[in-house]
């Protein structure tokens, strides 16, 4: 048998994650990282719709 084979039920586990608890800094640059992606994703989104408005 090959040694190098993981058993189907350790092959599809997910990793696990740090759970720590973030500190107010950590969170605050977190929701303004997400802000921004937010922002970025409604303007890409708008600037879609605001095409299928001009050439319909």
């Amino acid at each position: 048998m090959d040694k190098n084979k993981q058993k189907p039920d350790q092959a599809n586990k997910p990793k696990e994650k740090d759970c720590s608890l973030l500190t107010d800094e950590e969170f605050k640059a977190y929701q303004e990282k997400e802000r921004k992606k937010e922002k970025r994703a409604k303007g890409v989104f708008s600037a879609i719709w605001d095409a299928i408005n001009f050439f319909s």
